[in-house]
């Protein structure tokens, strides 16, 4: 369930390049009919659920004000992350958005005030190697991605970063789900003054065209989230948080079948070191 969830997260980026490429959409528009129809969706699960719908709105200002650090992280990295792979492609906005746990690890530093030591360190440096490896192909004087692409990717991992350090407290007393819903639907609320959401932009709208977008909103949001934390329940975060390492390869794979993205060897060397980092740190956590 666990890699299922993973490879359809990865799938939901190759639709994303797919209607970039092919149907031209607006990506504020993507965006934001995915975070409403996703939030709309979590709310509804909650309320079959029979979980308390407001509950964390009438639960303290602390708690309100996670949840907003909390829509800010998960609106940045949801937006950038498409914004990415229309400017690039699905594996690069991949790649450079899972830094988000050496970002993490930078500000617990920053916190500490103490420089990262022995893995962490390691981490850093071998995310660093890999992000310069994918955007120079190992020559510093050329950028082979375009600037635009190489800051929003390393800003969607940051805002994931922020998403995933805000809701500490929320996290312990209320369901996923529920912050899950709020978060994707408050998020939509500041996409929708920047497009129309009766205009996609497209060039023309296709079967096909509706598919990709239905995934994008079910098949990457939904339904592996269910299927992620059904898996988390029987093998424990530390297996799932290495299984859903699965997800990159699972974007450079689609891609490469189904959209025939040529990746070269360095790109591949690049993606491998932030891939080590994220595994050798998911490793460390469970030590």
């Amino acid at each position: 369930m666990v890699m299922l969830s993973a490879a359809m997260w990865g799938l939901s980026g190759v639709c994303g390049q797919f209607l970039f490429e092919n149907y031209h959409p607006d990506p504020v528009w993507l965006i934001a009919v995915r975070q409403v129809s996703a939030g709309l969706l979590f709310l509804l699960y909650t309320m079959i659920k029979r979980e308390p719908l407001f509950a964390i709105w009438q639960s303290g200002r602390q708690n309100i004000a996670e949840m907003f650090w909390f829509t800010l992280g998960l609106l940045g990295a949801q937006f950038l992350y498409y914004y990415t792979i229309s400017v690039s492609n699905a594996p690069t906005s991949t790649i450079l958005q899972y830094q988000a746990p050496v970002f993490v690890i930078l500000w617990q530093a920053f916190v500490r005030r103490q420089m990262p030591e022995g893995r962490e360190l390691l981490g850093v440096v071998l995310a660093m190697t890999g992000v310069f490896l994918i955007s120079t192909h190992g020559n510093p004087s050329r950028l082979v991605i375009s600037p635009v692409a190489l800051v929003s990717g390393e800003l969607s991992a940051i805002a994931l970063c922020i998403y995933m350090i805000a809701p500490a407290t929320i996290l312990q007393q209320f369901p996923t789900m529920l912050i899950m819903g709020w978060g994707q639907l408050i998020s939509s609320l500041f996409l929708l003054p920047f497009c129309n959401i009766f205009d996609s932009g497209m060039s023309v709208w296709t079967p096909v065209a509706a598919g990709a977008i239905s995934f994008i909103i079910l098949g990457g949001t939904i339904i592996p989230f269910t299927l992620f934390l059904a898996g988390v329940k029987i093998i424990g975060p530390t297996k799932a948080s290495l299984i859903s390492c699965f997800e990159p390869l699972a974007t450079i794979v689609f891609t490469v079948l189904f959209l025939g993205t040529v990746l070269l060897p360095i790109d591949y060397a690049g993606m491998a070191c932030i891939m080590v980092t994220v595994v050798m740190l998911a490793v460390k956590k469970k030590t």
